[in-house]
C-alpha cells in the first residue's frame, strides 16, 4: 500500500499497512502520535465508517429486499392475468423471461458490491482497533507518569480501568446493537410472513400453485418466531444496553464527583468505581447465563 508523503494530510491506509504500525509501536514517543492527534485520527476513521456503514446497509437492502421484489413480479408475470396481456411483440415473447434475467444480474451485482463494501468497511474497523490500541498506550503512559509523581501503583491502575470504561461500553453496545438487529429481523420476517401468507393462501383458491409458496412463507415464519423465542435476542440487546447505560452512568459520575463520588477524594473515588463496574459486569454475566439456561430449567428452580 501507499506510504503517506511528508507534508500530506493522514490517510487511514498508513495504519493499515503493517510496516506502519511497527514503526508507531517501536517509535510511540514521537510527537506525531500525541494523545490529541490520536483522538483527531479516531474521530476521522468513526466519521468515514459511519458512511461505509450507511452505504454498506443500502446495499444490503438492495440485495435482499430490491431482488426480492424482482423475483416476485418475475413469478407473477408467469400466473397472473396481467401477465398474459404483457406481450412486447407479436411474437408472443412474454415479460417474465427479461424480469429473471434482470433478477439474476442484479443479484451478481449486488453481491459484489456489497462485498467490496463489506472489505472496505473491515478496513476501516481495523485501523479503528489498532487507533485504540495507539490510544490506550497513550492513557497508559500517563498513568504511569502520574503513579510516578504520586507513589501510589493501585491509583494508576485504577486510573486505567476508568479510561478503558470507554471501551467497555462501546462493547456492551455493540453487542445490545447487533442482538436488536437481529430481533428486529426476525420480526419482520413474522409479521410480514404473516400477512403474505394469508394473502398467499387467499389466492391459491384461484391458483393453485401459490400453495407452495404458501407453505415456505408459513414455515419460514414458524422458524423466524422459533428463533426469536429460544435466543431471546430482544432480552439480551436490553440487558446489555442497560448495562452498558448504568457504566456510563458511573464513567460521568466519577468524572464529575457527583453522586456517590461527591466529596470523595482521588483514591477513594477510583477504588469505588472500579468496585461499581465490576459489579455491574458481574450482574451483566450473571443476567446472561440465565438467559441462556433453558425455560423448563428455570420454572424448576
Amino acid at each position: 500500500m501507499a506510504r503517506r508523503k511528508p507534508g500530506s494530510n493522514p490517510q487511514i491506509s498508513t495504519l493499515i499497512d503493517d510496516d506502519e504500525w511497527k514503526r508507531v509501536i517501536a517509535d510511540d514517543q514521537n510527537p506525531e502520535w500525541h494523545y490529541d492527534y490520536v483522538q483527531g485520527r479516531i474521530a476521522d476513521v468513526e466519521e468515514r465508517l459511519h458512511y461505509r456503514l450507511l452505504w454498506q446497509r443500502i446495499g444490503r437492502l438492495w440485495l435482499f429486499a430490491g431482488n426480492l421484489i424482482l423475483l416476485v413480479l418475475a413469478i407473477l408475470a408467469n400466473f397472473t392475468p396481467i401477465a398474459a396481456a404483457a406481450n412486447i411483440s407479436k411474437s408472443g415473447m412474454r415479460l417474465a423471461p427479461y424480469l429473471y434475467t434482470i433478477f439474476f444480474g442484479s443479484t451478481i451485482l449486488a453481491s459484489v458490491l456489497t462485498y467490496r463494501q463489506y472489505k472496505r468497511t473491515r478496513e476501516l474497523q481495523f485501523a479503528l482497533k489498532r487507533l485504540a490500541l495507539i490510544r490506550r498506550r497513550k492513557l497508559a503512559e500517563k498513568a504511569e507518569t502520574a503513579a510516578n509523581v504520586d507513589g501510589d501503583p493501585a491509583l494508576s491502575h485504577q486510573k486505567r480501568y476508568r479510561d478503558d470504561a470507554p471501551d467497555i461500553i462501546s462493547q456492551y453496545r455493540e453487542e445490545a446493537n447487533r442482538n436488536r438487529r437481529i430481533h428486529n429481523r426476525l420480526q419482520v420476517v413474522i409479521i410480514g410472513g404473516s400477512v403474505t401468507a394469508s394473502t398467499v393462501t387467499t389466492a391459491s383458491v384461484s391458483y393453485s400453485v401459490t400453495r407452495w409458496y404458501a407453505v415456505g412463507v408459513t414455515a419460514a415464519v414458524g422458524l423466524a418466531a422459533g428463533f426469536a423465542g429460544y435466543f431471546k435476542f430482544h432480552e439480551r440487546s436490553s440487558s446489555a444496553q442497560q448495562t452498558a447505560d448504568s457504566i456510563e452512568r458511573e464513567y460521568e459520575a466519577v468524572e464529575l464527583r457527583v453522586g456517590r463520588y461527591r466529596g470523595l477524594n482521588e483514591k477513594d473515588a477510583y477504588s469505588s468505581f472500579a468496585e461499581c463496574v465490576e459489579k455491574l459486569r458481574d450482574e451483566q454475566n450473571k443476567r446472561q447465563q440465565q438467559l441462556d439456561q433453558p425455560s423448563d430449567i428455570k420454572r424448576e428452580e
